[in-house]
């Protein structure tokens, strides 16, 4: 799992912008945000490309810095998937 560290409060429809591996900017609009056995999950969307959909768990650390850890499991992406409100195209 990658993790991106941040340190806002995040809604749905809002814009987030990390920076890549090579210090590119990317911007992401949060499509959902769900809880799934007391995890918390972010799915979105980078603006450029609205059909691929990117999956990140909340985490936080012992001084309450937040996390994104990128899900990579293909069980754990199904699960958020099925909780979600979004119609994931076959």
């Amino acid at each position: 799992m990658n993790s991106l560290e941040r340190g806002i409060v995040m809604t749905v429809n809002s814009i987030m912008a990390f920076r890549d591996e090579k210090g590119n900017r990317i911007e992401y609009k949060i499509l959902d945000e769900l809880i799934v056995n007391k995890a918390g999950y972010l799915i979105m969307s980078p603006i450029n490309n609205s059909s691929s959909y990117e999956f990140y768990k909340l985490k936080f650390d012992k001084h309450m810095n937040e996390q994104l850890l990128s899900v990579d499991d293909n069980k754990e992406i199904e699960m958020i998937k099925k909780a979600s409100h979004i119609n994931f195209k076959v």
